[in-house]
């Protein structure tokens, strides 16, 4: 039998679909007679009434916690994920490399250029691997940012230097690359920041990037930038695309809302996507994810729907915490706020849950007595208020 050809074969999930299907061409008879006598019996039964659509009772806690989109993923993502459950038994090589070929064409990069992984965390890792050089090696970035990667830089044995925020509750560029040495192997800036939702002025992180690139590799973090007001103006893969040393990294969890299905991906210069999948690609791809990520880059109509409810949701956290008169990171632009709750952040969360709203519970060193609440649904947004105002007051 003829082994699948990637370069002239996989086209479409069809073409997929179908290659599959051939490799079951001396299914017995018998087992297809059965399959049509099945067809026909339901082609003949009366169909079921169809059941009302009845929304949902929130019964737990109003979950603000967790940088989750609150709303499904896209109908199309779904259709395409039911459409190829049979298939789920077979590795996700050829839609993992169409994926690729997707990303690539809309980032003006090529398909060697772009790696793919169960979700953006396992490619923050495996580039915590590279730069930690067996120890040696050296991150620095910012106080108050996402931890994975420095996390990560850290079980590897390498150190991590931490610069303050700004005055402003942004990244200090200026401060972070006057601490890159000759022993700095790596930067790390989130672009929007997660906890702080801060974003980074596009120009300044253009000119850093590639000042810092030339002595060592900047990752970004973009995992964000879909729900910023102006992505466009600050996505950094043009970088990439230039030649620079520059890492951009982006998830499908957030704006296609498809934290569940753990699908991420990376653009670098084509050695360091190489091994940086080398690392994450050990058992392949979630297949439903990959499929649920292609139709969903195809769902423009969807992406701007969920752009629309993301500030709405995100405006109304920040009226929130303008109520409470307390100090919070002004103008956000992810999916969150971060917020000075005039508490440990545990007791906070803690009292928070009493009231049936759920919040992050951990802190992020030299912000302890602030929180970071996420955009919800309106039901559990007028919850988190009123809950916010009870834990404060008291």
């Amino acid at each position: 039998m003829n082994k699948l050809n990637l370069k002239t074969t996989v086209t479409s999930l069809d073409d997929v679909r179908a290659t599959r299907r051939n490799l079951l061409m001396f299914a017995g008879a018998s087992a297809a007679a059965l399959a049509a006598s099945a067809c026909s019996k339901a082609a003949t039964a009366e169909p079921a009434p169809a059941a009302p659509v009845i929304a949902p009772k929130l019964v737990g806690p109003a979950i603000m916690s967790s940088n989750e989109s609150p709303w499904g993923a896209s109908p199309k993502a779904i259709e395409a994920m039911q459409k190829v459950l049979a298939d789920t038994n077979r590795y996700a090589d050829p839609e993992t490399q169409m994926l690729a070929q997707q990303i690539a064409e809309r980032e003006g990069v090529t398909a060697d250029m772009v790696a793919i992984a169960n979700g953006s965390s396992p490619i923050l890792q495996a580039f915590a691997e590279i730069i930690s050089q067996k120890g040696k090696g050296q991150l620095v970035t910012s106080l108050a940012t996402y931890e994975a990667l420095p996390r990560g830089v850290q079980g590897e044995g390498a150190d991590v230097i931490f610069v303050p925020l700004a005055a402003d509750t942004n990244f200090d560029l200026d401060a972070i690359a006057k601490k890159i040495s000759k022993k700095t192997t790596a930067t790390y800036v989130c672009n929007p920041n997660n906890p702080t939702g801060k974003m980074v002025d596009p120009a300044k992180l253009k000119a850093f990037a590639i000042e810092a690139s030339k002595t060592v590799p900047v990752f970004i973090d973009e995992a964000y930038i879909d729900l910023a007001d102006d992505p466009k103006a600050s996505i950094m893969t043009g970088l990439v695309k230039e030649g620079h040393n520059v890492v951009v990294c982006r998830t499908f969890s957030k704006i296609y809302a498809m934290a569940g299905q753990r699908i991420g991906y990376c653009i670098a210069p084509a050695p360091l996507a190489k091994q940086i999948s080398m690392k994450t690609r050990l058992g392949g791809v979630n297949h439903l994810g990959l499929v649920a990520a292609m139709a969903s880059l195809k769902d423009d109509a969807f992406y701007a729907d969920r752009r629309i409810k993301m500030k709405k949701g995100r405006d109304a956290l920040v009226e929130m915490a303008k109520a409470t008169g307390r100090k919070f990171a002004e103008n956000p632009q992810g999916n969150f706020i971060f917020l000075e709750v005039g508490m440990p952040n545990k007791d906070f969360a803690t009292k928070m849950l009493a009231e049936n709203v759920k919040v992050v519970g951990r802190t992020w060193p030299g912000y302890d007595n602030w929180t970071r609440i996420c955009v919800g649904t309106d039901e559990e947004t007028e919850m988190c208020r009123k809950a916010l105002a009870k834990v404060l007051k008291a």
